[in-house]
């Protein structure tokens, strides 16, 4: 056999290299997916997750709402500007002679500086767009019309005062519009100047310290005025007796004085008079009339009986927010307030839902419902988080048919950043989830303060670390049933003018009546004397 040398070898063949070059792609190319799709798993869950866990901005949501109607009234703040007054802000806005779209949302909610501008361009229709708070307009801009918005804003907060109300507000801010640019920006500087000089709007409404006030001067008037009169009567009787005539007595022509008959001779009838007509003098006439009057007209100066220009809102008004966020929670244990800054990423949504599974499937666990949703006093719940938590358990429970939607209800506010927790039935120790969750989960630290979005996420993901390592109990357990607030009927009434303090000022009318009493008996005694050492 010949040996052959390396020299005296052929060359190798071109298919053996390709094929080699081949295995190393494929392997290159193996790794290279299976790097993406651990990358990618994250996002591919998230994906998979309910629509209502992935929310819209805020541009794109208010822009869909005004697609359906031009004027969108937010469910969230009832007590204030509840939503049946939509229809109002439609009549006003078909004033301005433009297309107006109308926007009014919580006062607090995080928008951009160009939100009407982002408004517009999502929705993509030129207008009038307005934007507003409780108080009145708060933002406007016209796009691709001629309109006054920004000279019409200042006239309307400079010329009423801040309780007129948004639709009294916004009606004139129409009326401003409707006037034209030149007359609209004359009438904001004007306003302006009024208002530096010191001249400013007085308010529309009182409050209950203020209806107090009333009340007590009221009761005041009520007693002080008619004692004060039966009170003095006699002493002004007993002055014009005791003290002397600078004039000479008149005489009556044909009869001497000392042939006057007595009293009792001339009027023979007035010793027989009964009793009550004895006690029926003027001043008594004078004092009882003088109490009727006051009476009668106090709730006539004093007839306010609102604290604020807000309607009262219907049964719908009060459960709209609370059955949305329930619709929501049917589908998805994670509900984001679209109205709201949106705090959480597609990536923290998804592992929020992979934390709660993995809780529900625990021992001793259950089902976690997440709320992002601010809380105001001008809601449904006046800002209790607890009794919005256990609003939102009842509806949750009636659309289901199970009676009671049990689980861990923890309510995140997207504007302060805070978070709370109710435990309803599951076997978790209640109060102390509701008293002693750690500052750095339920109010944030430092770096959650500087935070745009309050590191919520971050800080929702312990909160699922701190219900895991939660000690179990042996029954579940529940926060209870929390206090009701005011309605908003109780709410917005003042009390009535003859109560609160009244009475007091009863008393204190009393008082007054008889120092004044003391007052001008201790100076018509001075004055007494000093005429008589004159004489």
């Amino acid at each position: 056999m010949t040996t052959l040398t390396t020299d005296e070898r052929p060359p190798a063949d071109g298919a053996g290299a390709g094929v080699i070059r081949l295995l190393l792609s494929l392997c290159g190319l193996t790794a290279l997916l299976l790097t993406s799709a651990t990358l990618a798993a994250a996002p591919a869950r998230a994906a998979d997750a309910p629509a209502a866990s992935r929310p819209p901005t805020q541009a794109a949501y208010f822009a869909d709402r005004l697609r359906e109607n031009q004027v969108h009234v937010t469910d969230q703040l009832p007590r204030a500007v509840p939503r049946s007054m939509a229809p109002d802000f439609a009549r006003l806005a078909e004033r301005t002679g433009v297309p107006t779209y109308v926007l009014v949302l919580p006062s607090q909610s995080g928008f951009s500086e160009d939100v009407l501008g982002a408004v517009h361009d999502r929705l993509g229709r030129d207008g009038l767009y307005v934007l507003l708070d409780d108080s009145g307009v708060r933002k406007a801009a016209a796009y691709g019309v001629s309109a006054p918005a920004e000279a019409a804003r200042r006239a309307a907060a400079y010329e009423l005062p801040y309780d007129a109300g948004p639709l009294r507000n916004f009606e004139r801010f129409v009326d401003v519009v409707a006037q034209g640019p030149e007359k609209a920006e004359a009438r904001a500087t004007a306003a302006s100047h009024k208002l530096r000089d010191g001249y400013g709007p007085e308010e529309m409404y009182i409050g209950p310290s203020d209806r107090k006030n009333q009340s007590f001067v009221t009761g005041i008037a009520l007693t002080g005025v008619p004692l004060t009169i039966l009170l003095l009567a006699p002493c002004v009787r007993w002055a014009r007796r005791r003290f002397p005539h600078t004039a000479p007595p008149r005489r009556t022509a044909g009869r001497s004085a000392s042939k006057r008959r007595p009293a009792a001779t001339r009027h023979p009838v007035t010793a027989t008079r009964p009793t009550w007509r004895r006690l029926l003098t003027p001043s008594l006439a004078l004092a009882l009339a003088a109490a009727a009057a006051i009476v009668l007209t106090a709730p006539l100066v004093f007839d306010e009986t609102k604290r604020i220009a807000a309607p009262l809102p219907t049964p719908a008004d009060m459960t709209a927010r609370v059955e949305r966020v329930a619709a929501g929670l049917a589908h998805d244990p994670v509900y984001v307030d679209p109205e709201s800054p949106q705090l959480l990423n597609v990536a923290q949504l998804s592992r929020l839902h992979e934390r709660i599974e993995q809780f529900g499937r625990s021992e001793g666990g259950g089902p976690v419902y997440l709320t992002v949703v601010p809380h105001q006093p001008e809601d449904e719940s006046a800002g209790d988080e607890e009794l919005f938590a256990a609003a939102v358990r009842a509806k949750l429970g009636r659309a289901d048919g199970i009676g009671e939607a049990d689980g861990v209800y923890v309510v995140a506010d997207p504007l302060s950043g805070y978070i709370d927790v109710f435990n309803h039935g599951l076997r978790l120790e209640s109060f102390r989830l509701l008293f002693d969750l750690p500052e750095s989960i339920a109010y944030g630290d430092d770096r959650a303060d500087e935070a745009d979005d309050r590191l919520l996420g971050e800080r929702l993901d312990a909160l699922m670390t701190y219900l895991d390592e939660s000690p179990r109990t042996d029954e579940p357990t529940t926060t209870g049933d929390p206090a009701r607030p005011l309605s908003p009927k109780a709410e917005n009434s003042l009390p009535p003018l003859f109560a609160t303090d009244f009475r007091p000022g009863l008393f204190v009318g009393t008082v007054a009546a008889m120092m004044l009493l003391g007052l001008v008996a201790g100076v018509l005694g001075v004055v007494r004397v000093m005429l008589r050492r004159r004489r």
